[in-house]
């Protein structure tokens, strides 16, 4: 097999913030109510001007700054896009000028960055394809229902994106991947169209129920894919949606909360970009070592869920 590493990361984040404070003027909520049950203190706001594509080709344009490195291969998950035609990653080549190269959308909800990641991976292994750009971007504040303080406290806006190379002499190495559906569950998260409501929605205890079971199952699965022993320690890097789900998988299978790295509080859940959004800030302030092995996780409507693990 190609030893296949991650070799930049990079983030696209509106400026605009929304805090708790200022849900409270617009829904029968508070600072209070809303850090109790989620964690999540602010969040950002693309507003109307700032799309989907857009974040996707600024977090794309960071990520290649940071390499020599050039795409031969570009994903884009997003579940909030304005169009489907033309789809985003030929948008957001375009926009960066890449040539020679194959593109596609995914959508697999909250799980999209994962997917990205077995999906490049794998044409990688099997097609040749030598750097693969993953973007994750979305706008959930457009399919956010402002009446409905269960939901709407949740969710902010931004994009992420990395860049998978076997070409790469650096960066932590992909060493293992994890993808799946439990159908059965496919209407328990809905958004774009119920009932002629095209406003997120959510059975919240049938999904939470499922998320903290599939959670402590993929990460099992992960540690025995690398050798890892029940002792030996790693870092977990979640799809941000909320922090009592964190609490509850850490609890239940004795796991530190200090090697669950999110940043729910600030950035609140945005789908598919949270996993990368949380994972450039680590690797930014260097939290892991060399030689840390580092579980990346996410899960969402479908019901999708999928892991993949790094060696830094």
């Amino acid at each position: 097999m190609k030893q296949i590493r991650l070799a930049s990361i990079g983030v696209g984040l509106p400026e605009q913030r929304l805090t708790n404070q200022d849900l409270s003027k617009l829904v029968d909520t508070s600072d209070e109510w809303i850090v109790q049950r989620t964690g999540i203190r602010e969040r950002r706001i693309a507003g109307k001007d700032l799309l989907p594509e857009d974040m996707a080709t600024t977090a794309a344009k960071d990520c290649l700054s940071k390499t020599e490195l050039k795409p031969d291969l570009v994903i884009a998950s997003t579940n909030t896009t304005e169009r489907t035609i033309p789809y985003q990653s030929s948008v957001v080549a375009n926009r960066l000028g890449l040539e020679q190269i194959a593109a596609f959308d995914i959508s697999a909800a909250c799980s999209g960055m994962v997917y990205g990641i077995g999906a490049a991976w794998g044409m990688m292994e099997t097609l040749g394809f030598k750097n693969a750009l993953i973007t994750a971007s979305e706008r959930m504040t457009a399919f956010t229902d402002y009446t409905d303080r269960a939901s709407c406290v949740l969710f902010g806006d931004g994009a992420s994106s990395i860049l998978l190379s076997s070409e790469a002499s650096s960066g932590p190495e992909v060493l293992a991947v994890r993808l799946g559906t439990d159908a059965k569950g496919a209407n328990l998260i809905t958004m774009g169209a119920r009932d002629g409501n095209r406003n997120f929605w959510q059975d919240g205890k049938a999904v939470y129920l499922f998320v903290v079971s599939k959670v402590i199952e993929l990460m099992e699965s992960l540690r025995k894919a690398v050798g890892l022993g029940k002792a030996d320690p790693f870092y977990v890097v979640p799809h941000s949606a909320n922090r009592r789900m964190f609490e509850a998988i850490a609890d239940r299978c004795g796991f530190p909360m200090e090697r669950m790295i999110s940043n729910i509080d600030r950035f609140g859940n945005t789908s598919s970009a949270s996993i990368g959004i949380s994972l450039e800030e680590a690797w930014r302030e260097q939290r892991f070592k060399p030689g840390d092995v580092v579980f990346l996780i996410g899960y969402g409507a479908g019901l999708s869920w999928g892991g993949a693990a790094l060696r830094w």
